[in-house]
């Protein structure tokens, strides 16, 4: 996993520079992948995902709605 100093920040990337956009969002996407994976790990081990990462159900429970809400449609 690359570290804070192989990342940088987006700042120091040269936009004109096409193969240091992509070395960036290389570095950026393995340095989160860890943390991917355990949650994904995680949301299968409480049954709110399977194993090819798709939700198992979408209803939610009478006690977790809000009829108050009001969303504007």
């Amino acid at each position: 996993m690359p570290n804070s100093a192989q990342l940088g920040t987006w700042a120091a990337v040269n936009l004109d520079d096409q193969e240091e956009i992509d070395e960036f969002t290389r570095l950026w996407i393995a340095s989160c992948q860890p943390q991917v994976e355990e949650d994904l790990r995680r949301l299968r081990q409480l049954g709110v995902v399977d194993e090819q990462g798709n939700r198992i159900s979408t209803a939610v429970p009478a006690d977790m709605k809000d009829s108050g809400l009001d969303f504007g449609g």
